[in-house]
């Protein structure tokens, strides 16, 4: 659920060393796309804030692991969504 994905975004999205030190901060905007058996693909920038936090958000959304799927009628369907991912130093 959203609770675990939230999760699963702040242990994973680092920031370069670059984006720290010109303080690069807002939100990528991935689409991403969630396949009848779960798997996580197309993941396609939308929104940019630059400064690697583009690739960041790409390689964090790549590497999550399986969803469960959409349904429809009771049967799992591909499902395609925006996935904002905020960038904010602390």
């Amino acid at each position: 659920g959203l609770p675990a994905l939230d999760t699963c975004l702040v242990r994973n999205v680092n920031y370069t060393p670059y984006a720290e030190e010109v303080k690069i901060q807002g939100t990528v905007y991935v689409s991403v796309g969630v396949e009848i058996d779960g798997a996580i693909s197309d993941g396609k920038i939308l929104g940019e804030v630059g400064g690697g936090g583009d690739e960041e958000a790409i390689r964090v959304v790549k590497s999550m692991p399986h969803w469960s799927p959409g349904k429809q009628m009771g049967r799992p369907v591909r499902v395609i969504f925006n996935l904002p991912i905020k960038f904010a130093l602390q």
